[in-house]
């Protein structure tokens, strides 16, 4: 299927799915590289994410959904199509937030909103991106993030994991989000906002469909 966009002839072969989890805890609101708090820099990153993928001539094929948790998950975004999504609205994932963290039970729901992604029948192949960010380690919740991977990993299902530590803080576990993460290239240790712009970008557009 064709799409012309100016002088561009584009061609929508897939969709894909980004889920970017992020992390609401009370510890994001301890301020980073910039000064502000690392909340506001994720927000700021996200906002940075949609308004790049919304450029993309790739663009027609790319969906995107936003989960935020602390003992809570709240899902801020069903999936959208990034032409439809606003990148000047506010996604703190402090909103409703601040309390310890669940990444786990988050990661559980990103999963059900990735399987009903996949589920629905288009003419086109679908594959999901699950990004996970965290400042901290899993201390709240029903469900363990290791287990939840492992069975997104074991579901053959077309979902890929990806985590980011972020920040400098000690609290970060790097050993749990690298057993979450589908494979090698997939985890990332993100100190300033730039780096986790980078790698949001290159994990929710690398094409896996």
């Amino acid at each position: 299927m064709e799409e012309k966009i100016g002088k561009i002839t584009e061609t929508k072969a897939f969709e894909q799915l980004g889920i970017l989890v992020l992390d609401g805890s009370g510890s994001m609101e301890v301020a980073g590289e910039t000064g502000q708090p690392k909340a506001e820099e994720v927000n700021n990153v996200t906002r940075g994410l949609i308004s790049r993928l919304k450029v993309s001539r790739r663009k027609e094929n790319f969906y995107l959904s936003i989960v935020s948790y602390d003992h809570n998950v709240t899902v801020r975004l069903k999936p959208t199509p990034v032409t439809q999504i606003d990148d000047t609205a506010d996604y703190n994932p402090l909103n409703g937030h601040g309390g310890e963290t669940a990444i786990g039970d988050a990661l559980e729901t990103a999963s059900k909103i990735a399987e009903e992604f996949l589920e629905k029948k288009t003419a086109f192949p679908r594959s999901v991106v699950i990004v996970l960010l965290t400042d901290g380690q899993n201390n709240a919740g029903k469900k363990h993030p290791v287990e939840v991977a492992n069975k997104i990993k074991s579901s053959g299902k077309k979902i890929t994991l990806c985590a980011a530590g972020y920040g400098r803080g000690e609290d970060v576990d790097a050993l749990i989000l690298q057993q979450i993460v589908s494979g090698s290239g997939e985890y990332i240790r993100a100190y300033d906002p730039e780096a986790l712009r980078k790698f949001f970008e290159a994990s929710v557009s690398k094409i896996r469909a």
